[in-house]
């Protein structure tokens, strides 16, 4: 009798110390409501609800419809949208000629105006709140593919130093710690770096950004955690898969088992 009532000590603490924190939440959330870091509007009720009570920030109703693409088909190793009878597996069109070294692609949206609009703010270090917004979106809308994924840890596409001297806040690390967080998995932030300085990729051609980008990133030495691993590699926006495909290659090569790729928004090929 005494041996049962120890063991359940333990779980009761626990259940009480989750009662009193989801409490203090919803007390904190009562008298400082959350606003939506995209328009400052009051978050309403039922999406914090609904969301449940660890995720935060979140956008509000709106703002969440203005960035989502419509639901539908799309390529698993692209991310680009397919018609609903096409299938979706080995690739599409836009992909099958390339030979990625990445084994799919995770994404939340489409590269449209107001995507657009979101992941240039986001690359701003006062915007940190709306990527961390928007990763809690791809969470909520991409759950059940990211957590098949089954990742062993959680990896962004790095800055070269000179760009971060010049801008501290990455938005793909901010996403990544948002990602990591919500599966339970690692973060890992300092194992993929950037080596030599890249030039600027906007008005590269695809076979120019392979060039580009060849031998420019590195996997840290003693990364021996690495090795027969699934990554999740995580950025903001995915182009032509140039950065995606190289960072990918390098991980391969330091022993990975394998690379999922997982973007905010994909850039389709007519808007390059």
């Amino acid at each position: 009798m005494c041996n049962s009532r120890r063991n359940e000590l333990p779980r009761f603490v626990a259940s009480v110390s989750r009662s009193l924190a989801h409490l203090g939440r919803a007390a904190f959330r009562f008298v400082f409501p959350p606003s939506c870091p995209r328009c400052h509007v009051d978050v309403e009720p039922q999406a914090l609800d609904s969301a449940g009570p660890l995720i935060s920030p979140l956008l509000c109703r709106r703002c969440a419809g203005d960035v989502l693409p419509p639901p539908g088909n799309r390529c698993r190793r692209c991310g680009m949208p397919l018609g609903p009878y096409i299938p979706s597996n080995s690739g599409c069109v836009w992909c099958c000629s390339h030979q990625f070294h990445f084994e799919r692609v995770i994404r939340l949206g489409l590269y449209d105006e107001s995507m657009r609009l979101a992941c240039l703010r986001i690359k701003s270090s006062t915007q940190a709140p709306l990527a961390a917004a928007l990763a809690n979106l791809f969470w909520l809308t991409e759950r059940k593919e990211l957590t098949a994924a089954a990742v062993d840890l959680v990896v962004p596409v790095p800055q070269f130093l000179t760009r971060r001297l010049a801008r501290p806040h990455h938005s793909a690390e901010t996403i990544s710690r948002v990602l990591a967080d919500r599966l339970g998995r690692p973060y890992r932030r300092s194992l993929l770096r950037k080596i030599r300085f890249t030039a600027d990729q906007s008005d590269l051609t695809a076979a120019e950004r392979r060039v580009n980008l060849k031998d420019a990133f590195t996997v840290w030495p003693r990364a021996r955690s690495l090795i027969g691993k699934t990554v999740l590699l995580v950025d903001d926006i995915l182009t032509t898969g140039s950065t995606a495909n190289e960072c990918a290659r390098t991980l391969l090569r330091a022993g990975a088992k394998q690379v999922i790729v997982a973007v905010i928004a994909k850039v389709p090929p007519t808007s390059r």
